[in-house]
């Protein structure tokens, strides 16, 4: 089923091959397929990371870093789950990165949009 997906134009050691985001009730709740480009006998940890561009509850063009989600990869995956946004924040797109550890070395990425 995996294999349907739109392969990550970027390209990376694992694929963002698909997200689905949508905010309701002060969260953003998400959904985000991602699969190992060579898959491997040995889990690949790390974290990801969803950074949501879109506008404060004043107007302004504002961006979110939401807090780190761990992970553990050996072919592939579907995250989901729900955060928290600012009181008021109106989000247009999130930017999924799949990190080594917190702040370290991508491993991959790709920019969808928040429906």
């Amino acid at each position: 089923m995996v294999e349907l997906f739109p392969i990550d134009p970027r390209g990376g050691r694992i694929e963002v091959r698909a997200g689905q985001f949508e905010a309701k009730g002060g969260r953003l709740a998400y959904g985000v397929v991602l699969t190992l480009e060579h898959p491997s006998a040995t889990p690949v940890t790390g974290v990801m990371q969803l950074v949501v561009a879109g506008e404060s509850s004043r107007g302004t063009p504002t961006t979110v870093s939401l807090e780190p989600v761990a992970l553990s990869l050996e072919g592939h995956e579907v995250i989901r789950g729900s955060q928290p946004l600012p009181e008021g924040f109106r989000p247009r797109q999130a930017t999924v990165q799949i990190l080594d550890r917190v702040g370290g070395k991508q491993l991959g990425m790709r920019v969808l949009l928040v429906g």
